[in-house]
Order: C-alpha cells, then sequence, then structure tokens
C-alpha cells in the first residue's frame, strides 16, 4: 500500500511534457511543488513513483537499479502520448536516472540536482558486504522549510538499495555522462552532507553536452526542493526550459 502523500502525480497541460524523478528512499511528493509551478506555466508534468519507494522500506530489498530505470521509460512513453517532447528533472538518484534517460531516449533536455558522483560516506564502496550485517541505516529526522505534504520518505536506508544506487553510479560515470548530448542543467548545494559538492564538476567537465550550465546553491541541504532556495530552484529551472 503505497504511503499518503507519496502517490505518483500527472498535471495536463500543454505539448511540452515533465517528468520529474524523486530520489533514493524519496517519494515523488518532493518533487510536486515543482510539478504544480511549472503546470501553472503550462507545462504537462508527471511525477513518478519508483518500485520499492512510497510502501515500506523493505519493500527496496527487493529492487534493482534496472527496474527503476524501467518504470522511468514506462512513464515517458506514456507521457509522450500527450506531449511531442519531454523534459527530465531528477534528484538524487533520480538524478542519475536522469542522466541514463538522456543518454538512451529522444528526450528534450534535462535537469539534475545533487546527483551523486562523489558522496561524503565512506561505507557506500563497502555496501557489498554490509548488507550481511545490517538491513537499514537510520537517517536523521528532517526540518524542512516547504509545507510537510512534500515531506513525505521512508525515516531509513535499505543498505541493498544503496549498492544499487552505487552500481548506478559507476554506470553513469563511465558511460552515460560521457554519452550524454542534450541540454543540461546541472543544481548543486555547496553544503550538501551526502553528495560532494565536487559531483557537479565532475558532470559539468565530463557531459557531453554542448549546451550546459553548471548553478550553485548557497543554503540549501541535499534535497533543494524542500529548504529555502527552492524559490531560487524553480525560477533556474523556468529560464533554462524556456531557452
Amino acid at each position: 500500500m503505497v504511503m499518503s502523500g507519496a502517490e505518483p502525480f500527472f498535471f495536463p497541460g500543454n505539448a511540452k511534457g515533465i517528468l520529474l524523478i524523486h530520489g533514493y528512499t524519496g517519494t515523488p511528493a518532493e518533487m510536486l511543488e515543482l510539478g504544480e509551478k511549472l503546470n501553472k506555466d503550462g507545462y504537462t508534468t508527471m511525477g513518478v513513483l519508483l518500485p520499492g519507494h512510497g510502501t515500506k522500506p523493505e519493500d527496496i530489498l527487493r529492487t534493482t537499479w534496472e527496474q527503476w530505470y524501467e518504470t522511468v521509460v514506462t512513464a515517458y512513453y506514456t507521457l509522450s502520448k500527450s506531449c511531442t517532447e519531454i523534459s527530465i528533472v531528477g534528484i538524487s538518484m533520480g538524478a542519475l536516472l536522469t542522466l541514463l534517460a538522456a543518454e538512451r531516449l529522444p528526450v528534450k533536455s534535462i535537469v539534475i540536482m545533487s546527483t551523486p558522483i562523489y558522496l561524503f560516506d565512506w561505507r557506500v564502496h563497502f555496501m557489498w558486504i554490509l548488507k550481511y550485517f545490517m538491513t537499514v541505516v537510520k537517517k536523521r529526522k528532517r526540518a524542512i522549510d516547504a509545507e510537510e505534504r512534500f515531506n513525505v520518505a521512508y525515516d531509513c536506508m535499505p543498505v541493498a538499495g544503496v549498492e544499487e544506487t552505487w552500481k548506478l553510479i559507476k554506470y553513469c560515470r563511465s558511460q552515460a555522462i560521457p554519452a550524454v548530448q542534450v541540454p543540461c542543467l546541472i543544481m548543486q548545494s555547496k553544503i550538501d552532507h551526502t553528495v560532494r559538492p565536487s559531483s557537479a564538476e565532475f558532470i559539468y567537465k565530463h557531459i557531453g553536452s554542448r549546451k550546459k550550465r553548471l548553478f550553485w546553491l548557497e543554503n540549501s541541504k541535499h534535497v533543494v526542493t524542500l529548504y529555502e532556495e527552492r524559490d531560487k530552484v524553480y525560477e533556474t529551472i523556468k529560464n533554462f526550459l524556456k531557452e
């Protein structure tokens, strides 16, 4: 059963579609305000719920990054039934899936926020063995600046899913990022305590896109759509999509 507030969303608009992808252990709620604001500007917006998310944490243990990506592909083609062009916006692990989609699908442009290439937690390198000794890692309760309806996520991090995310990171780093050719907006907070800011610099340097922009935030935590600079995030995304 899907948690209250974790449901996928779809807001019909014009023929320009925006697919929004949440992060690991998150839900479409963390992308909902952005989806609402873009829809008010006329876009058709869709927020996808990834397998294993928005139900109970142990459900992630039975999923792979390939299944997450398959859900993105299905959502893309569903959105394409009502839209002639589609851009994708992803945050954290959802940003990795966005890069993967841009490598493989006819996407108009992409926006990636808080994209994990380098992580602060050194344990990520040992998840392949840690998963046999610990099932989940407790997360700190987050105090957000946005409305609480956007704060719907698991309160712990299943270890096996972190290993899947790490596999996805390695693939994107070596294969997807150099192959992406579409316009790309990279957004990263300088005080992110999950993703090292050097991740954004790596992507900007190595992505194949000729049209690319790196936008820094000064005062946002990892899920930048939930904190005080989110209006700046939304305005920057709107301007990029209009270009």
